[in-house]
């Protein structure tokens, strides 16, 4: 779709279905209100009386992070979340991990809901999926809200096994004015942000546009970075008891990884994850060259939302639309040779992969090594064979390599509605919907590296189309919950249901359709909230959670014929949450305790993690397992408090076991669930007076096992971030109201650790990064 199609395919859907949906993280509402004497927002969370362990961010949290962070970011510090980032600024999707509770969004798992403005992000794998920095600035981000585990009734993801990640946008400025941020790190980080909020161009209606642009390069060795471009539009009219959003995004990012490493190799050298700077001319070598791992992605998303409320009814409607399209880059260390398929303009299409060749003569045939050479390389992934190495081959032997791209597309249209209706003064029934409808392509081809002695160009035109898939999604969920309040109890009751099709078709026409029901059973949710005094509430959810078969899990089904998946399982989850809430004003604390039963986990096994040298069979790509059930059992706390004047205190503990309930041929009985913290402290100490805002905070992470068999026992790290900054009002210059200027450390001791990961393969957290930013006001 060209770039003016897609501008009016958003357009359309939010002048033709003006529509909307309410805000669910946690049901709250948050509104910004500009501070006469300084540039923080104050966030103000009036928040219904929850059954459910729920947090959210605070100014302090969003102060921590750069004006260039990923939005993820913001959530590390609350009780029970871990954020891995193996970029500066989340610049790496690829690496990027999240786990709640032993259950993890990452290549191999995406169990954690995640929604904009309380809107599904269309799954967050990297495989097409879309996590919330693809759709969200820092600065344009009001308050990111964490429901674990017994989420919202009405929440709309169906992945959300461990709870949802709310992010919400803030709402334009009543009054006019222009922004413009700029931000320096280390790794040449630049970033320019400008938005133009109008104020109030019609009674009650209010608007913003902003737009940035941000690059750095990777901290590891001295080749790839990324490159990011993203603009959003947000207007607000507030008619009456009416209220009309609409809200549009777009992002375009090019990304080099980073790659996953063994933990011996990280003792062996933590500043390193075995991907190389330069092109040698060896094609096993040159595999892992950096600038040719590459995550290309845009995104646009757009919605409008309609609300009514009056003293005994409200209702809310959302329409919704999402676009992604992007790529994924590798360079295989050989020329595929391919069994079967179709050729068609010196291209194939289909067939399967039968072997490779690495080196030909000057008349372009496959070369094989000298007799009885042994001689191996030593790097990478254990050196490979003769085959692949030079002095192995005859003299004026040409190398020759692949350029492979696998190429990902997706558009999801949908709606949510939700109603609630006040039967009684302590009697609430609340009724509501979620409809999508998602196609997505996927298709790999692979291209001829034209020199491999002096750079990665391709042929534009491949020589193998391997697959050429299309999957089609329909997800239908309806709930219904009843509340009710008996002088200071609120007693809830719900039950939800998913209804979700899946299909799978091969575009090349050599296999027949697939096709999965992943329907779930009737999910109930309970809860109760007792309001102890006015400051203290315990309250008390219990809910079953479901994540649906996805369409990743099972793309390889119409191409390998020896692929049985007719007894996957879709996962579910039953929750358990107790605990309590204390306000006293200057005083916030929570304490959760937890309990999960969690059946039929799902994750990808890649034949290709152990490999060592050529191993045409982990072309194969990912297979999903069902590796048995999880039981996992916690404490969760948190401690916000205000001292003295103008200080504030601030720490949250986790602790979490996670254990697997079954011998699969994966996991073994009672081992740990694989990459899950079983302990995290956070302390943060903060500062804010006269314009003056600082701060330090740190954040520990325990040992923790890294592979199924629990063999790999991560070392414990503690982070440790600190800020500063300073805030000029309206008259220290002409013309501009607002000077803002901040220095931002994250990492600062520059401790080497290890991240998320897979199974048995991890990323390496990122480096100290500084980065000094200035914001003008007009």
């Amino acid at each position: 779709m060209t770039l003016d199609g897609k501008k009016m395919t958003l357009l359309g859907a939010c002048s033709v279905l003006a529509f909307s949906t309410v805000s669910i993280a946690e049901e709250a509402t948050t509104e910004a209100t500009n501070s006469a004497n300084s540039n923080i927002e104050e966030i103000v969370v009036t928040t219904r009386q929850t059954t459910f362990a729920n947090n959210g961010t605070d100014q302090v949290m969003l102060d921590q992070q750069p004006d260039a962070s990923s939005v993820l970011s913001a959530v590390n510090n609350l009780p029970g979340i871990f954020i891995a980032e193996g970029g500066p600024f989340g610049s790496d999707d690829w690496s990027t991990t999240i786990s709640i509770r032993g259950f993890n969004v990452g290549l191999a798992e995406q169990q954690v809901g995640m929604t904009i403005d309380g809107l599904p992000n269309g799954n967050s794998n990297y495989g097409g999926g879309s996590k919330a920095n693809r759709y969200l600035d820092s600065e344009n981000l009001q308050q990111a809200a964490v429901s674990q585990g017994t989420a919202d009734i009405s929440s709309p993801s169906h992945e959300a096994l461990g709870g949802t990640i709310n992010f919400i946008s803030n709402n334009p400025y009543e009054e006019q004015r222009f922004w413009a941020g700029l931000s320096i790190g280390n790794n040449n980080a630049q970033r320019y942000f400008f938005r133009y909020d109008t104020g109030e161009i019609a009674e009650g209606t209010t608007a913003y546009f902003s737009y940035s642009h941000t690059t750095n390069d990777a901290w590891i060795g001295n080749a790839g970075g990324t490159t990011r471009d993203h603009a959003e539009f947000k207007i607000v009219s507030e008619q009456d008891e009416w209220t009309f959003t609409g809200r549009a995004s777009w992002d375009d990012a090019w990304e080099n990884n980073y790659q996953r490493i063994s933990l011996a190799q990280f003792k062996e050298n933590p500043d390193w994850d075995r991907l190389t700077d330069v092109v040698t001319g060896v094609p096993y070598i040159d595999q892992v060259y950096r600038p040719a791992w590459g995550t290309l992605r845009e995104n646009w998303f757009g919605y409008v939302r309609a609300e009514y409320e009056d003293e005994q009814f409200s209702f809310d409607v959302t329409p919704y639309y999402h676009e992604n399209s992007g790529r994924g880059d590798w360079l295989p260390p050989y020329v595929a040779l391919i069994s079967g398929g179709t050729v068609k303009d010196e291209t194939t299409y289909g067939g399967s992969l039968s072997g490779g060749y690495t080196f030909t003569d000057s008349s372009g045939s496959p070369l094989a090594p000298n007799a009885g050479c042994t001689a191996k390389l030593t790097f990478p992934y254990g050196g490979g064979a003769p085959a692949n190495n030079p002095p192995c081959l005859p003299a004026g032997a040409n190398p020759g390599n692949s350029y492979r791209h696998a190429h990902y597309g997706k558009q999801r249209i949908g709606v949510t509605a939700n109603g609630a209706y006040d039967v009684s003064e302590n009697d609430t029934v609340r009724v509501g919907l979620w409809w999508e409808n998602t196609d997505r392509d996927e298709s790999r081809d692979w291209h001829r590296v034209l020199d491999p002695r002096s750079g990665i160009q391709f042929n534009n035109t491949p020589y193998w189309v391997q697959y050429d898939n299309t999957f089609n999604t329909k997800t239908l969920m309806l709930y219904t919950e009843n509340t009710l309040d008996v002088g200071m109890l609120s007693i809830r009751a719900g039950a939800k249901k998913y209804l979700v099709d899946l299909k799978l078709h091969d575009n090349f026409g050599n296999s027949s359709d697939v096709e999965y029901a992943s329907d779930s059973d009737i999910l109930f949710t309970a809860g109760l909230n007792f309001e102890a005094t006015e400051e203290l509430e315990l309250f008390a959810g219990f809910s079953q959670n479901f994540a649906a078969i996805k369409d990743s899990m099972v793309e390889n089904a119409a191409t390998r014929a020896d692929l049985d998946l007719s007894d996957l399982e879709p996962e579910t989850a039953d929750n358990f949450d107790v605990g309590l809430r204390f306000n006293s004003g200057n005083i916030k604390a929570t304490l959760t305790g937890y309990y999960i039963e969690f059946n039929n986990r799902i994750t990808l096994i890649s034949n290709g993690d152990s490999v060592t040298g050529i191993d045409y069979a982990g072309e194969q790509d990912n297979v999903p397992f069902n590796v048995g059930g999880i039981e996992s059992k916690g404490i969760e706390a948190s401690l916000s408090m205000d001292f003295a004047e103008n200080w504030n205190f601030y720490t949250s503990v986790t602790v979490n076991d996670s254990k697997y309930k079954d011998n699969t041929p994966v996991s073994v009985k009672d081992n740990k669930v694989a990459l899950s913290p079983e302990f995290q402290l956070v302390g943060t100490l903060s500062y804010y007076n006269d314009g003056i805002r600082a701060g330090v905070s740190a954040k520990h992470v325990g040992e923790r096992y890294g592979n199924f068999k629990n063999t790999d026992q991560l070392p414990a790290h503690t982070v440790v971030d600190a800020w500063l900054g300073y805030t000029l009002d309206e008259g220290t210059i002409p013309g501009i109201s607002q000077i803002d200027v901040s220095l931002n450390v994250t990492n600062l001791t520059d401790k080497r650790y290890l991240g998320g990961g897979t199974s048995g393969s991890y990323f390496i957290g990122a480096e100290r990064q500084a980065t000094a930013n200035l914001t003008l006001k007009f």
